[in-house]
């Protein structure tokens, strides 16, 4: 059996993105074990997935800092020999775990984030598709003298337990089997790619004044559960999933959707691994950067087309703060306009109960 060690230590998005590969590559290669460095949190992203061994590093304890990489470079060259090293991540602490391991004679590949076009495309304004990451993580195994390929969505899996608990919370929310299952996730790292609160409780009147449906809202942290605690409020068919289940068990939930509505986050991500419809509304971010949702055409990205507004995209990830008092991109989506789309998209099926 051959070993190969891979390196994709956050963020949640990037790491999601790698399942559908490292699925592929092992499914190519029935003779190749591969141990994935990775964050704990992230674990059960690859649950079902044979031949990973995941390993955790401990960043803020052990491991922290330089000494702690090199406590932590014997500990991983302990589980080799490895033959090749993959870096899919390309921060300090991975090239210079990924040439220790060079030292050892194992040959190291390190991705390539396509930095020069992303910043073309970023200054230029001139929209074009690159890579998408998934596209990017293949080519440095290929580098590496592997290949695979994609396959079809669903790339995630979970034990029973998560299912029976997921059902479980359906049925103590009362959640009915004929409506239609929407999860909402309004959440993103940075404020650019925020549509905001109030927009989607407008969302929320605006769905339910023509269909039957149940929302199911989905984020993380005190502060983002506080805002979702308020966003329940606004109709009785809105359930908090956020802060209430296990991962796996999000993700088993997730699976139960029939369609998410969410930011340029995380959530688009998982929803599109479940092979659920996902609409996405993008901000000061842009999907050609190569992080658009895998598997959705571009008409369930909802935007601001750069042409309207000349400082669109403004950040690759988001990060860069907006020249105006609130997201203008974001201003010009409106409630109205992503019901507009899910109508056109067919992705709101009226279930109406009958009387």
């Amino acid at each position: 059996m051959k070993k190969i060690i891979v390196f994709r230590l956050s963020a949640m998005g990037d790491v999601l993105l790698t399942v559908p590969v490292i699925k592929g590559i092992l499914e190519s290669n029935s003779d190749l074990e591969i141990t994935l460095v990775t964050r704990q949190f992230f674990g059960p992203f690859f649950y079902g997935i044979p031949r990973v061994n995941l390993i955790y590093p401990d960043l803020n304890g052990k491991h922290k800092g330089f000494l702690g990489l090199i406590k932590l470079f014997f500990e991983l060259k302990k589980q080799g020999p490895f033959q090749k090293v993959i870096d899919l991540h390309g921060v300090i602490r991975t090239q210079l775990i990924s040439f220790l391991f060079t030292l050892t004679g194992a040959k190291s590949f390190a991705i390539d984030k396509g930095r020069k076009e992303k910043k073309f495309l970023l200054k230029s304004k001139y929209i074009r598709i690159l890579k998408h990451s998934t596209v990017r993580y293949f080519e440095t195994f290929e580098k590496a003298g592997i290949k695979g390929s994609l396959g079809k969505a669903p790339y995630l899996a979970v034990e029973d337990q998560a299912r029976r608990n997921a059902d479980l919370f359906l049925e103590n929310n009362q959640i009915h089997p004929l409506k239609l299952k929407i999860g909402l996730a309004p959440f993103a790292t940075y404020q650019t790619k925020m549509w905001g609160i109030e927009n989607f409780k407008n969302l929320i009147s605006l769905i339910n004044s023509q269909f039957e449906v149940e929302f199911l809202l989905f984020g993380g942290g005190e502060q983002e559960i506080k805002q979702l605690n308020e966003l329940k409020t606004c109709a009785s068919n809105v359930h908090l999933a956020a802060g209430v289940l296990k991962l796996s068990e999000e993700i088993a939930l997730v699976q139960r959707l029939d369609l998410m509505i969410s930011m340029d986050s995380s959530n688009m991500h998982l929803a599109t691994l479940c092979a659920i419809p996902t609409i996405s509304i993008w901000g000061g971010t842009h999907p050609a950067f190569g992080f658009f949702a895998l598997g959705q055409t571009l008409d369930h990205h909802i935007q601001t087309p750069a042409s309207s507004l000349k400082c669109r995209p403004c950040s690759v990830f988001g990060n860069k703060p907006c020249i105006y008092d609130t997201p203008k991109c974001m201003e010009m989506v409106t409630p109205s306009d992503v019901l507009k789309r899910l109508i056109q998209l067919g992705v709101l099926k009226n279930k109406r109960l009958a009387d």
